[in-house]
């Protein structure tokens, strides 16, 4: 660690309060201001241990701040669900009309094979960093923890998955 930095326990004291304050007017409520804090503090902490921070003050509050975006994102796609499943009951009668024809979920299926076809022949480091971002839902940092590499190999990673799946879905439509 840098001389001129702080350890992660100065830091918590210092800026501990200043961190979910500003959480705090950017999420819904203070718990979840202070879980993104605390998980704030502990990437910053795990970092350290393999590098060595130049602006650690910086570093914890993007690393914050990506992590409200991420649970923003989370929300967004939780609240959708949610209205999804709350929609009224649809009668009997209405329910042919908004089910898909057997054309279309047999069009669905077989797209999905091909998906499934073309993950399955990426490099191995490709597929795994894409089925972490897509299938777990992990941010970019956290896989590149995972895996550990840089979060900018993770970004070329996922940015080659979809190259490829793009490619081949195309390819496949001709």
């Amino acid at each position: 660690m840098n001389a001129k930095e702080p350890n992660t326990a100065s830091l918590i004291d210092e800026l501990g309060t200043p961190l979910v304050r500003y959480l705090a007017k950017k999420v819904r409520n203070n718990e979840d201001a202070n879980d993104l804090a605390q998980e704030a503090f502990l990437r910053m902490h795990r970092f350290q241990q393999s590098s060595e921070l130049d602006n650690a003050r910086a570093f914890l509050f993007r690393t914050a701040n990506n992590l409200v975006i991420d649970q923003i994102r989370r929300d967004k796609v939780h609240d959708k669900y949610l209205s999804s499943e709350m929609l009224p009951e649809q009668s009997d009668e209405n329910e042919d009309k908004f089910a898909p024809s057997a054309e279309r979920t047999a069009s669905a299926a077989q797209e999905l094979d091909k998906i499934y076809q073309v993950v399955d022949k990426m490099p191995v480091n490709v597929k795994r960093a894409f089925l972490l971002h897509r299938g777990r839902d992990m941010s970019y940092s956290e896989i590149a923890a995972e895996m550990d590499v840089s979060t900018s190999m993770v970004e070329k990673y996922i940015s080659g998955a979809l190259k490829l799946l793009r490619k081949e879905m195309k390819s496949s439509e001709l």
